[in-house]
């Protein structure tokens, strides 16, 4: 059994290792989006199925000796892929959709590998039990979760803020060759045992194949937690908290349900599940859609969208683990479960992005996992059904804000609504209707949520890169307001225009005139015409400060970005300098260009909260420094509700011989500006003597003592991420 769960365990742990590192490896090509996470996610579904299937045809097709020099052979073929270290020639040329360049290079890079991986834990399970006849080959599979939860855990908390990349791809690589031998040895030992008799003989008590309904749930549960986890981390990534953290989270959660699961069937019980899987859905519609853009309520929202995830999931995997077939049938079931999640990170990275002008695939999501959940209730006699029947419609009501908003009112409403429902759904025929009805309910509130949030914009598109909408507040003549149109980014206001005559001229938002940004165009513009270069275009704000004579150069990965730029907004179209846009990555496009000569460089390349951070880096200096002339300004934008940037950019700037400052603006002189927080760096120091950066506002850049900085190589979120522990930043190096 040793070298089995040991063999087990390591690929789980290398498995789910690799994917925030391989992740991390492309990040920068790709602008550093939170939607190459998920791109990643699909290819590691796919890849999942892939060796699934792999493992189904040669347990059932092919003699255990055979199966010993296959699998023996290929993992040969693999070793001669490693080290893992993409090469620098698939970063990408063009712009668009990069979701297919992200498929092929993860392929090329670590395909052979990781569908080795992904085929070790149905493999050895089968090849367990032909050794072991009797044995019970679904701990294995609660072992290999276990181990692939640990190594996502200990991914951001103990390797990245220790090691620089490319030695996690050595040690990733040195200990895959490792699991290659364990995996050698454990088929040798299974390829001298008897092979159970075919399925087709089916002669031992409670071996009854499975049938094709039962193949279809376990895909669509399997599918529904997919779907959610996926939904859940771009819900929580692009607009809520930004923070790659979080990528980690949702997945964890997801492998903490299959082991909890799988592990022990007394810890899945749908007395307990099955009433917290409403209040979970309550909790899906409800605070994702009223609370998101409240800051005091956000910090409560992403543990409980995290432990609603996690209910969510126990379901789907607990009804899963209740059906798990007899162990002859694992491969066929790991199978069926391997096509249910490639089916839900295709739904949510390939097909949503392209078919929804929203984040409709949460919605659909939570809508389905009440479906499955009814279906699994069906022929419940326990109570429990009758249980969540009672509780369905109260929640339902309560969520719905029919009554008037005193909270006893609510309460007894609800209370006898609960009772009603409770004793009629005792009878079969009353529970299934009362099921359905509850699940139709919940699935037209979603759309009617759906239709209400769509209904705030005047513009609403999607792509890859994130969802952008346009709102117009119209004006109200008694306060003297005349209205405004914003873009929104996620969920932050990446630009607002006021309705007025010239406003294409009127810097606001983050750029108003005592922002850091403004002041210090302003500054260097007293020398003459100037050659500005802004990586980020958003909805133009920027080119308000530039004038006549002055050159202007925009950086901007998004497509979607200068549509809305040039029809829904004014600032570029009305901007009197030179200007252009340049379309691709802003730091790869600046690496291939020849020096623009720059006064002023902008980073302003932000989606949401989200940062690229790699334009943070000592490298991604090195390339500024190529564009700048000898006094010219290099100016970060570091607004940001959960990371704190300034140690980052200033160990970098110290490195380089840039002095700065840091210029908070509260925003408040106007209607029209937001708070903002700028650095202003330049390696002549006299530009600082300028009356634009000289009063109380203004303060020198902050350096963080003993702050490592940030390399293509290496980064540390944790570190620099606001209201954690600080115990916890203190053992990080």
């Amino acid at each position: 059994m040793l070298i089995y769960a040991a063999t087990v365990f390591l690929s789980a742990f290398l498995l789910f290792q690799v994917q925030p590192l391989i992740a991390k490896f492309i990040l920068p090509w790709f602008g550093g989006s939170a939607a190459v996470w998920s791109a990643a996610l699909l290819f590691f579904q796919l890849l999942l199925l892939g060796g699934y299937f792999y493992a189904h045809l040669l347990i059932r097709y092919l003699k255990p000796k055979m199966q010993l020099w296959l699998h023996g052979g290929l993992l040969a073929v693999s070793l001669l892929t490693l080290p893992i270290i993409p090469s620098a020639r698939w970063k990408p040329h063009g712009v668009g959709d990069p979701t297919f360049d992200i498929l092929v290079l993860l392929a090329a890079v670590i395909g052979l590998p990781y569908m080795l991986l992904s085929a070790t834990s149905p493999l050895l399970q089968a090849w367990y039990v032909r050794v072991k006849k009797g044995g019970l080959p679904y701990r294995l599979f609660a072992l290999s979760n276990f181990g692939s939860f640990l190594a996502l855990l200990s991914y951001p908390f103990v390797i990245e803020p220790r090691l620089a990349l490319s030695f996690q791809a050595k040690i990733w690589s040195s200990a895959y060759v490792a699991f290659a031998m364990a995996c050698l040895a454990a088929a040798w030992k299974s390829s001298w045992a008897e092979p159970l008799p075919p399925p087709e003989s089916a002669e031992e008590p409670g071996a009854k194949p499975p049938t094709l309904g039962s193949k279809i749930f376990w895909i669509a549960l399997a599918a529904c937690a997919s779907t959610l986890l996926l939904a859940t981390t771009s819900h929580l990534t692009q607009n809520i908290a930004p923070i790659p953290l979080l990528w980690v989270v949702p997945l964890s959660i997801y492998l903490l349900s299959f082991v909890l699961c799988f592990e022990s069937g007394r810890l899945y019980q749908r007395w307990i599940f099955m009433p917290l899987l409403v209040g979970s859905l309550w909790l899906f519609t409800r605070g994702n859609t009223q609370f998101q853009s409240n800051e005091d309520v956000i910090h409560k929202l992403i543990p409980g969208l995290c432990g609603a995830l996690f209910v969510c999931c126990m379901v789907c995997h607990g009804e899963l683990a209740l059906r798990k077939p007899h162990p002859r049938y694992l491969t066929q079931f790991y199978l069926m479960v391997s096509i249910g999640g490639a089916l839900g990170g295709i739904f949510v990275a390939l097909i949503a992005p392209r078919i929804f002008h929203d984040y409709t695939e949460l919605p659909i999501a939570v809508a389905g996992c009440a479906l499955l959940a009814a279906i699994a209730l069906w022929e419940d006699e326990s109570g429990v059904s009758a249980a969540v029947c009672a509780l369905a419609p109260a929640v339902a009501l309560w969520n719905i804000d029919v009554l008037p908003t005193r909270v006893w009112l609510h309460v007894l409403a609800c209370a006898a609504l609960a009772a009603v429902v409770g004793f009629m759904s005792r009878q079969t025929t009353w529970r299934v209707t009362f099921m359905m009805a509850a699940v139709a309910g919940l699935a037209g509130y979603l759309g009617r949520l759906e239709l209400n949030d769509e209904n705030l914009y005047t513009f609403s598109v999607r792509n890859f890169y994130g969802l952008l909408r346009v709102r117009d507040d119209p004006p109200d003549p008694t306060q003297h307001y005349p209205g405004e149109r914003m873009l929104i980014y996620g969920t932050i206001n990446h630009g607002t225009e006021i309705k007025v005559p010239n406003s294409g001229r009127i810097p606001t938002s983050y750029f108003g005139l005592n922002s850091g940004i403004n002041r210090a165009i302003r500054a260097k513009g007293e020398e003459g015409p100037i050659r500005i270069g802004v990586l980020g275009l958003g909805s133009g704000v920027t080119a308000s400060l530039a004038r006549a004579g002055d050159t202007l150069h925009y950086y901007e990965i998004n497509p979607l970005i200068p549509q809305i730029a040039n029809t829904a907004f004014s600032f570029y179209p009305s901007c009197p300098a030179q200007k252009e846009i340049l379309m691709g990555d802003g730091r790869l496009t600046l690496e291939r260009i020849p020096s623009e000569k720059l006064d002023v460089l902008v980073m302003d390349a932000f989606s949401s909260d989200a940062i690229p951070m790699h334009l943070l880096t000592r490298e991604a200096f090195q390339i500024y420094l190529r564009h700048l002339k000898p006094d010219g300004l290099l100016i970060f934008h570091i607004s940001n509700r959960y990371l704190d940037l300034e140690p980052v950019v200033s160990s970098a700037a110290q490195d380089y011989g840039f002095s700065g400052v840091t210029v908070r603006d509260d925003g408040d002189t106007e209607t029209y500006y937001v708070p903002s927080a700028w650095m202003v760096l330049s390696r002549d120091p006299s530009i600082f003597n300028n009356a634009y950066l000289q009063d109380f506002s203004v303060q020198p850049m902050r350096v963080e003592a003993g702050f490592r900085a940030w390399t293509d190589d290496y980064s540390n979120i944790v570190r620099i991420t606001t209201g954690l522990p600080h115990w916890l930043k203190a053992a990080l190096p």
